[in-house]
């Protein structure tokens, strides 16, 4: 190539970056960016702090990728309980912690979001999913190998002793799969529904029904601080769950969804697959604070309540009916006192 042609190569490139350079500072998104840049300072600077504050506060954290105890925490607009959750929380020492903050439109994620500093400690924003979807969604995030599940309205003891006991109760019962800490029961045969009307609840000693619905009879623990022993099904919360083992036998059933019923079909199911429920001692301070599923949607309770006893009879019918669940129960009650 000539030197000429060069230089005009040149002198034409030199002409289009000028023009390319004009067209740039001629621009008034160009000079947006520019004032954008130098006003944002301040605030890039007060990030960085912030962000080398808060690596250095997660350095001295380690991350457990193996925990042995964790809680899932389902939360919908109860700031005010944010305070006694977290202190039960902390006084238990989970090694891992999820909170399922299920839409709420009082701040609360915001305040659960400073509080859950550790690498083990989650927080995980839906939007009105519920009970039984979210704690799924979470029962799979997690890595602990048994999960407590907790609700928002329940105050947990003021120290780490009940979890160390369900922890050594699963040590010692390593067939059983979920351990309930609130009310259990027997599911029983329901009676016929009544004709022309709507049957009314009925509690006959032991035993609540309605004709049509569903029956039971309430297992009631004596007051020991160390009774336990093994029942037909048992609700939350709370209520541990060895998390792999109820994975593999298809965890939650969304058809339950969106509340109410899942967790006597978890029991049946554990009961079917060769596992075992148990139920043990917990003092906890229940319903605390406004709101909850009973506030927010009392519309739809009752139907719910219906609709999903309706499918554990339909799904169960023959494990209720011929009583095989219950005689694997007194089986494992007999030799729950020979060892005694």
């Amino acid at each position: 190539m000539g030197t000429g042609s060069m230089e005009g190569e040149i002198k034409v490139n030199s002409r289009r970056g000028w023009s390319r350079y004009l067209r740039h500072v001629t621009r008034l998104e160009s000079w947006r960016r520019l004032i954008s840049h130098f006003s944002s300072w301040p605030r890039r600077m007060l990030l960085r702090r912030k962000l080398a504050a808060q690596k250095m506060r997660r350095a001295q954290m380690q991350y457990l990728r193996e925990p042995r105890v964790g809680a899932i925490v389902q939360f919908f607009n109860k700031r005010g309980n944010i305070p006694m959750l977290w202190r039960g929380l902390q006084a238990a020492a989970f090694d891992e912690i999820i909170v399922l903050e299920d839409g709420s439109v009082d701040g609360s994620a915001g305040i659960w979001q400073k509080q859950l500093q550790h690498p083990n400690q989650v927080l995980i924003r839906t939007n009105d999913l519920y009970e039984i979807i979210g704690y799924d969604r979470a029962m799979r995030y997690c890595k602990a190998e048994i999960v407590v599940l907790l609700q928002d309205d329940d105050e947990p003891p003021p120290n780490d002793r009940w979890v160390r006991r369900a922890l050594e109760l699963f040590d010692a019962h390593p067939e059983m799969v979920y351990l309930g800490a609130h009310h259990s029961m027997d599911i029983l045969p329901r009676d016929p529904a009544p004709e022309g009307g709507e049957a009314d609840w009925t509690v006959d000693g032991d035993l609540q029904s309605i004709a049509g619905v569903f029956k039971q009879r309430m297992i009631m623990l004596d007051e020991r601080h160390d009774a336990f022993q093994f029942v037909m099904a048992t609700v939350r919360s709370p209520v541990f769950i060895r998390r792999k083992e109820f994975l593999e036998i298809g965890g939650f059933d969304l058809d339950f969804a969106p509340f109410i019923g899942d967790d006597v079909d978890n029991c049946i199911r554990i009961w079917q697959a060769g596992y075992k429920v148990g139920v043990f001692n917990v003092k906890f301070r229940r319903d605390i604070g406004l709101g909850g599923m009973r506030a927010f949607n009392k519309a739809s309770f009752g139907p719910q309540t219906i609709r999903n006893w309706h499918r554990i009879y339909q799904k169960h019918v023959a494990a209720i009916a011929d009583g095989s669940v219950r005689a694997k129960v007194e089986e494992a009650n007999r030799g729950l006192r020979v060892d005694r």
